[in-house]
């Protein structure tokens, strides 16, 4: 069995040579130096478990809504197009946030009021992003189940996801 030693292999005030488990220096007769390795535990934050609900949701949901658009629209279809692009956008800046939000969880000991009303927010935000991907969800189940063209309810949900996008961005 191998074991490290932990104590340096030369007397640091005279650099006289050292024997494994000596204490005190043969020459100078200083106590010998050692380095004490200290592990430091990162505690989860408070906030880490529903960061990492929200991403899985988010994932599943965005998942459905592209399955959803599969069905109720043909590829070279403007709609298609349309809803597909606003996904991608809404895709790119949750993950945008989420990674801001996983780097504020970094500094966040429980402590610090402003990190954890920051995160607070962050939280807000992404649980809106959500919100607006199961708006959309729910506007394709009512495309596919009725196939009429009512494009005006899918125009208000991407000046909804725009706005929303929008304000993520200025933020």
């Amino acid at each position: 069995m191998d074991l490290e030693d932990d104590h340096n292999h030369f007397c640091i005030y005279c650099g006289e040579p050292l024997e494994p488990g000596q204490n005190f220096c043969s020459q100078c007769g200083r106590e010998v130096y050692r380095e004490f390795k200290v592990e430091v535990i990162r505690t989860l934050s408070k906030y880490e478990l529903k960061i990492d609900e929200i991403e899985q949701e988010y994932d599943s949901k965005q998942k459905k809504a592209f399955e959803l658009l599969e069905r109720s629209f043909d590829p070279t279809h403007i709609s298609y197009s349309k809803f597909s692009s606003a996904i991608k956008k809404s895709n790119q800046l949750f993950k945008s946030q989420l990674e801001v939000t996983r780097e504020m969880l970094k500094v966040d000991d429980d402590d610090n009021r402003i990190v954890e009303r920051e995160l607070e927010n962050k939280i807000k935000i992404l649980e809106t992003f959500i919100d607006k991907i199961e708006d959309l969800i729910n506007e394709l189940v009512i495309h596919l189940s009725s196939n009429k063209k009512d494009n005006e309810d899918i125009d208000n949900l991407f000046h909804d996801m725009d706005d929303l996008i929008d304000s993520v961005k200025n933020y």
